[in-house]
């Protein structure tokens, strides 16, 4: 009796507990019972607009954190940014009182309709161009807040003229895929501020530098319909920092050019200045590689970099060449052939005036030593000169046979006194030089006569004076203070004269060649690498500066 009791008041307690929980309802947080009543019958395929006729207005913002890179060789430009976007759900909004004074929820972005706002120059393999976002901000009044970070790629044209002394100007295009201007219209957040762009925790770039940022708003047409289509367009402005390339290509190429102008500096005789250049030149060609690795291949336009490069790398080529013309016209003076004429006025006359170089030919002439020389070729076994004394006052008597007397100073008279010349000496002054095969001759028959004496005759006025003169040569105290002359030795001397002519002629062109080269390095470093870098510098300030009148301009009206 008492079981069945017990278990008949377990029956009915558990009846009544039953229907008491499905009496009593449960408690649902206020944000649920809000989501749940907000999306209750709400559609996110179509625009939350109860008139189709009206127009959306998508409240754009671009908060502008770094720019991370600019790859020139494949023209894409890297930024890290915050993209915000707000419109009007009409579909989304509700009176807090009911919700507990909730002014704002947070949702999932799929819950609700999303404008589908395209990246048009979007350059990100990984990336489809659209924005995407994990969560909405819903506000009661029916605005909705999508914040999206993003690191965007866009391809930027690269001009790179004026590398590395090059700005460049990049561009961020936003806009709708599907909806035309009859559906959607974008307009930004900062239209009444100076800064169409948030900058307060923009980063600055090692490599490049925030001149400027520009908004414009363009209205565009696809192929596939006519509606127009709205898009916002930022406009980047960013100039390259030089102190890399400074650093690293040009104070290298300036000290190689330095390098190039002791080319001219060094003496025929080293046989070191083709080896010098060619060294100069192959290391110019690895800075060419250098550039070409950092540029983009194209043939639009060749690099400021480039340019310098070229100039003075053919300067260095122009260097090596004249090298070997100086080396040349160093070692001629060996073919016993005086230079000519027109040659000897304009170098040794013109240009040594013009660089300030004198030449005492007699005294670079005792100091070549021919190889015929060291041979004994040129030896005299009468006179011998022993004592430097004795060698010198040879030099100073034989000035009287030398080729800058004998042809030079005489020949500047020649028109004048040729018909007073005795007729020995006017076959001199015709002939110039008596090859050295007649003085072989000679050398040949003074071995049978042991030498000859030959004593300096000096050109007169006419016939009578030359005779007169010869006579007053023969006497005794004319002798006494007139050394002998060897002919011979003559000839040594008058060789000699000719190779230091040329090595003269040789000295003078290649310091000639030295002003040039430098003046030529001076002026292409400062035109290409301080003029023109300048000179883009102005063009784009003014470019920059009249975009912001313009852009001032329009937020005034």
């Amino acid at each position: 009796m008492v079981d069945r009791l017990n278990l008949g008041d377990l029956v009915i307690f558990m009846a009544f507990a039953f229907f008491t929980a499905v009496a009593s309802p449960v408690a649902v947080p206020d944000e649920q019972r809000l989501f749940e009543d907000l999306m209750r019958g709400y559609e996110k395929s179509v625009r939350p607009v109860m008139d189709a006729n009206t127009i959306l207005r998508v409240t754009f913002s671009l908060k502008l954190n770094q720019i991370i890179d600019l790859d020139e060789r494949h023209q894409v430009l890297t930024t890290n940014v915050f993209i915000d976007q707000a419109w009007r759900d009409e579909n989304l909004s509700w009176a807090p009182a009911n919700y507990s004074q909730i002014r704002s929820i947070r949702v999932p972005s799929k819950k609700v309709w999303l404008p589908d706002t395209f990246i048009y120059n979007n350059a990100d393999d990984g990336s489809t161009g659209f924005m995407q976002g994990t969560y909405v901000l819903l506000n009661y009044d029916g605005v909705v807040v999508w914040p999206v970070p993003v690191k965007l790629k866009s391809s930027c044209k690269v001009d790179i003229t004026y590398f590395p002394f090059d700005d460049q100007e990049c561009i961020l295009r936003f806009g709708s895929w599907i909806y035309s201007g009859s559906w959607i219209d974008y307009t930004s957040l900062h239209n009444d501020t100076e800064f169409p762009v948030d900058l307060t925790a923009y980063v600055n770039n090692s490599e490049w530098d925030l001149l400027s940022v520009t908004l414009k708003k363009n209205i565009r047409t696809h192929s596939c319909c006519d509606d127009p289509h709205p898009d916002i367009t930022y406009v980047l402005h960013i100039r390259r920092k030089t102190f890399y390339y400074l650093f690293n290509i040009i104070v290298p190429c300036v000290m190689l050019s330095a390098l190039t102008l002791l080319t001219f500096w060094l003496p025929p005789t080293s046989g070191e200045k083709i080896t010098l250049g060619l060294s100069v030149f192959l290391a110019f060609s690895m800075f060419m590689l250098l550039i070409a690795e950092e540029v983009p291949a194209t043939s639009e336009s060749v690099p400021l970099i480039g340019i310098y490069l070229c100039v003075v790398m053919t300067m260095t080529s122009l260097s090596v060449i004249m090298a070997v013309i100086v080396i040349n016209l160093y070692n001629r003076g060996h073919k016993t052939k005086r230079a000519p004429a027109w040659l000897r006025r304009l170098i040794l006359g013109w240009m040594s005036k013009f660089m300030f170089l004198k030449h005492d030919l007699i005294k670079f002439a005792k100091d070549v030593i021919l190889e015929d020389e060291r041979k004994g070729a040129y030896a005299c076994k009468k006179h011998s000169f022993s004592t430097k004394q004795k060698d010198d006052l040879l030099y100073q008597e034989l000035e009287t046979l030398s080729l800058e007397n004998q042809f030079i100073r005489n020949r500047r008279k020649a028109s004048k006194t040729e018909e007073n010349l005795p007729t020995g000496l006017k076959d001199e002054i015709e002939e110039e030089y008596e090859p050295l095969q007649k003085e072989g001759n000679a050398e040949g028959k003074s071995k049978e006569r042991d030498c000859e004496i030959v004593h300096p005759e000096e050109p007169g006025d006419n016939n009578n004076t030359t005779k007169n003169k010869n006579r007053k040569l023969k006497t005794d105290a004319q002798r006494s203070r007139t050394p002998e002359v060897c002919r011979t030795r003559s000839a040594l001397y008058q060789r000699k004269l000719i190779v230091a002519e040329w090595q003269q002629i040789a000295s003078v062109v290649d310091r000639v060649l030295f002003w040039f080269y430098f003046i030529s390095t001076v002026a292409s470093y400062i035109l290409i690498l301080v003029v023109v870098p300048n000179y883009n510098y102005k063009k784009w300030n003014e470019e920059i500066w009249r975009e912001q009148q313009t852009y001032h301009s329009v937020l005034r009206q």
